[in-house]
């Protein structure tokens, strides 16, 4: 036991450092630092708190947050999904990510942008949730709540152009992911192919910002586009970002829908039992009685 709190010891270690060199490195304001490691540490030590209490029950509080949630997904993409359209359109596609027009100074794509990313500190709340009722934090979940609040505080004060993909295609993800959860939330039972669903558009979501990153790193290396509106800082960091996102869901795809094992239905990544679960709390041991005379 103490061998195992001594490993995930180190590893939150090394994880703050890297947030420390993310700070110096990206111009990280200090307050998203801050909630950040206030996140983490409430993943961790809510976790222990929480072990040995029973769960709230909070299912109605949770279908009238994940229905809040989705319900300003839905507006947010209906004020920013034309502005793709007419970049699509008037830049072409690759303009659509390099040329960021009046994207930022538009007051209404300038300010439902901002609300996008003032979002990600309230969803971070996704997580006190499974914490008080007792449901598996997996790494995935933890990682890509923490690392997209923090990237997003990043990348909107730098202005990038492909910020427009990212905005429109999470916000119509979520607009349909938050709705499933708050029916889950009350107990209506969804066909398998659902869940599957969700997951299959999280994954093309990613595909597709991994696609656009693959073409910056083009342009911004060979100088193609000079004017193309991307920074190196960035890009670097968005691109480790959204691969370790595939990988992840791909992989919670596989094991959840592909590999052979019991089945659990209406598996979901927010709110079901998970094929493996990668907690962010070190292993407990079972203590052994003797039973030799």
């Amino acid at each position: 036991m103490f061998h195992n709190e001594i490993i995930y010891a180190n590893f939150i270690f090394h994880f703050f450092y890297c947030l420390l060199v993310i700070y110096e490195k990206f111009r990280c304001k200090k307050s998203s630092l801050q909630i950040t490691i206030a996140y983490l540490a409430m993943v961790y030590f809510g976790q222990k708190m929480m072990r040995n209490k029973a769960a709230f029950e909070l299912d109605r509080l949770l279908a009238v947050w994940n229905f809040s949630f989705s319900i300003f997904s839905a507006i947010a993409a209906y004020r920013l999904i034309p502005e793709l359209l007419w970049a699509l359109k008037n830049l072409g596609f690759v303009g659509s990510y390099c040329d960021n027009a009046n994207f930022y100074k538009d007051p209404s794509t300038g300010y439902w942008g901002w609300l996008f990313v003032m979002s990600k500190a309230p969803e971070l709340g996704d997580t006190l949730f499974l914490i008080l009722r007792k449901r598996p934090v997996i790494f995935m979940h933890w990682y890509h709540h923490a690392l997209t609040f923090l990237y997003a505080q990043i990348t909107y004060s730098e202005q990038q152009a492909w910020c427009r993909w990212s905005l429109a295609l999470n916000l119509s993800v979520h607009a349909i992911m938050y709705f499933y959860f708050g029916i889950r939330a009350l107990h209506f039972k969804t066909p398998r192919v659902v869940a599957q669903f969700i997951t299959s558009i999280q994954i093309v979501q990613f595909v597709i910002n991994c696609y656009i990153f693959a073409h910056l790193f083009y342009i911004k290396y060979t100088d193609a586009i000079p004017t193309c509106q991307v920074a190196w800082n960035v890009l670097t960091m968005g691109a480790l970002m959204y691969l370790s996102y595939l990988y992840l869901f791909v992989e919670f795809f596989y094991n959840a829908y592909i590999a052979k094992k019991p089945r659990a239905s209406n598996t979901t990544i927010e709110n079901e039992p998970l094929p493996v679960k990668k907690t962010f709390l070190p292993p407990t041991r079972k203590l052994q009685t003797d039973k030799s005379d």
